[in-house]
């Protein structure tokens, strides 16, 4: 019997049909339309990179059938380059700390700027398989691309149970991926106008400290210079192995301490003139490894070197390079009193450094120990001068380093190792 409108007016059944697929598409499209202006709106007051993967995740549960998902942001700030996880990060990818700027992935991404949907991409899929295989292996179904700006600075996996998706979830998932370009490049800006922000005030504080320290330095070298003196004299009127002449030593290796900390004081105020050489990246790292393997066997340490074997030259100052090296081998060993490894190795970060000797490539140096980490909260301020979590620290020794290669244009952070322990990693730029 056919359907009868308002007035009585008579409804086909074909044109009844079309009708309600009309409304429906049409109260779809409004659905959409509503999401996404509701997401928009909602990136316009988070700043956080974490928050804003925490609202796309929920809005993509509203557009497909949405397992998990990876959100990876360009680096901001720093030398290093690529793209890393954003926490928290699933399970199944867990491993993959990092996915290469200049690698055919981000440049695929860069060019084509489209949804990559695994299983329906034999082609670009076997082409990536070599970097995709971490989110293949973890089920991940599809990839977008975060682009702001002409710029792409992200990439969003994402694991489904769907069996397939339709046009309108891939349009809905194209704008969301519009919109949340958009939010990340600005929460990027926003975290890097605050670091740099960070670094001013930081610059200004050292600039008087520098000033305050460098006075007390020249101060109490003097007098440091006298005392020992004084003892050493003393210690030699002293009977061999005398309370006296062990107290004498004890003042001796106070004094050496104090002399140690006058040093870095001035080398962080007025920092000694450099002497740059051309150096053998793996020979300096060698000679550092052999100055503490005494110390690593006395603690049951085991030491690994690996480095690439085309390494490009750096133009460095020899004792500025180990002054680094050293300090950061040193926290390692201590970091591990019982055992351990700790590991060092070097490597280019661009394609190109592959050619000995080529110029303004960049190195990465990671140092690796199996201790108890450092928080994530802390991994910042150890570089802070007079910042120290061991016992009769001074604080001064990383705070040191970072102005060192900061002065050579490199750059030195700390990133956690699965499982326990610290990684250090330094970015030098061959000249």
């Amino acid at each position: 019997m056919p359907a009868l409108g308002k007035e009585g007016r008579v409804w086909n059944p074909p044109v009844l049909s079309m009708w309600k697929n009309l409304t429906s598409f049409l109260r779809k499209h409004a659905a959409s339309d509503s999401l996404l202006v509701e997401f928009e709106d909602s990136l316009l007051l988070i700043v956080d990179p974490e928050q804003l993967a925490s609202n796309l995740q929920g809005k993509l549960r509203q557009v497909i059938d949405l397992e998990d998902v990876a959100v990876y942001l360009a680096d901001s700030g720093g030398a290093a380059r690529g793209f890393t996880p954003v926490e928290p990060v699933p399970v199944s990818v867990s491993g993959l700390s990092r996915i290469r700027e200049s690698g055919r992935m981000a440049d695929w991404f860069r060019v084509n700027r489209e949804i990559l949907i695994f299983d329906e991409n034999a082609a670009v899929v076997e082409y990536l398989r070599d970097e995709l295989r971490p989110f293949l292996d973890g089920g991940m179904r599809l990839a977008f691309p975060l682009v702001s700006m002409d710029r792409l600075i992200g990439i969003v996996f994402v694991r489904s149970g769907q069996a397939s998706f339709s046009e309108t979830q891939l349009v809905n998932l194209q704008r969301l991926g519009k919109q949340a370009g958009l939010a990340f490049e600005n929460a990027l800006l926003f975290k890097e106008r605050l670091r740099q922000n960070e670094r001013m005030n930081r610059a200004e504080q050292l600039a008087t400290m520098g000033q305050f320290a460098a006075g007390i330095a020249h101060e109490l070298r003097n007098p440091l210079t006298a005392i020992r003196s004084t003892v050493q004299f003393l210690s030699g009127e002293f009977q061999e192995g005398s309370e006296q002449q062990k107290l004498s030593e004890s003042i001796l290796e106070e004094v050496d301490r104090l002399n140690g900390i006058v040093g870095n004081l001035l080398s962080l105020a007025q920092p000694a003139q450099s002497k740059p050489a051309e150096i053998h990246l793996r020979q300096e790292i060698e000679k550092c490894l052999s100055v503490v393997d005494a110390k690593a066997r006395s603690q049951n340490v085991k030491l690994q070197l690996v480095c690439e074997d085309r390494l490009p030259n750096l133009v460095f100052d020899p004792a500025e390079l180990r002054q680094v090296l050293l300090n950061v081998m040193m926290n390692g060993l201590q970091a591990m009193p019982r055992g351990g490894t700790l590991s060092a190795e070097a490597r280019c970060l661009d394609e190109a450094a592959h050619s000995a000797g080529a110029k303004g490539d960049r190195v990465l140096i990671e140092i690796t120990d199996q201790g108890p980490g450092i928080p994530r909260e802390l991994r910042e301020k150890v570089f802070e001068p007079f910042f120290t979590t061991k016992p009769g620290g001074t604080g001064l020794g990383l705070a040191v380093c970072r102005s060192i290669v900061r002065r050579y244009d490199g750059d030195i952070w700390i990133e956690p190792v699965e499982g326990g322990g610290t990684r250090v990693k330094m970015v030098l730029v061959s000249k």
